[in-house]
């Protein structure tokens, strides 16, 4: 049985090299983001459809479950349809009902959510929307998981801490299986 582990957080907080980290560290897989290997290649003044945004959300989850099917225990994923869902909310005011049906349903999905903070520096790279979105969209995730009262845990500091915290809880509740 593989358990699940996806990292949210707003752009620039940590969540692909933390997850490839673990994934190396345990010796399994990390899922790409699909959306920003998309979004490279197709956006259009920085933006995507509905339709777009949709096809991410599904690609992804078909990502994951075929790499489920390779994983070592763990399987690390990237980021979820809720973080496609909240890109269509930011940039089109609303999402397709097949998406948000999508977002609501991925928390099923997961054994694990980690919640990247924002207290490193922000890396600003030229397909990135700035800080201040960073902080909105951030804002955006803590709120959600509060409000929907959706376990998780929040991964801070430096890249080791963040291991650290995560590997700390996937140990303790791994060890807790055997006692």
């Amino acid at each position: 049985m593989i358990k699940r582990i996806v990292f949210i957080g707003a752009p620039s907080t940590g969540k692909t090299t933390l997850s490839e980290t673990l994934a190396k560290e345990l010796k399994t897989l990390s899922v790409a983001e699909y959306g920003r290997e998309y979004w490279l290649k197709h956006q259009i003044d920085r933006r995507l459809t509905p339709a777009q945004l949709l096809h991410i959300a599904q690609t992804q989850n078909q990502w994951e479950d075929q790499a489920s099917l390779e994983a070592n225990k763990y399987l690390f994923c990237d980021t979820s349809a809720f973080t496609t869902w909240h890109f269509a909310l930011h940039y089109h005011q609303n999402a397709l009902p097949e998406l948000e049906k999508l977002a609501k349903q991925c928390w099923q999905r997961y054994d694990l959510v980690v919640l990247c903070d924002d207290d490193i520096p922000y890396d600003d790279t030229w397909e990135r929307s700035g800080d201040a979105n960073r902080y909105e969209f951030q804002q955006f995730n803590r709120d959600y998981l509060a409000k929907q009262r959706i376990p998780h845990l929040v991964a801070s500091g430096t890249l080791k801490q963040r291991t650290e915290v995560v590997l700390g809880t996937l140990l303790a509740e791994y060890s807790s299986i055997f006692n």
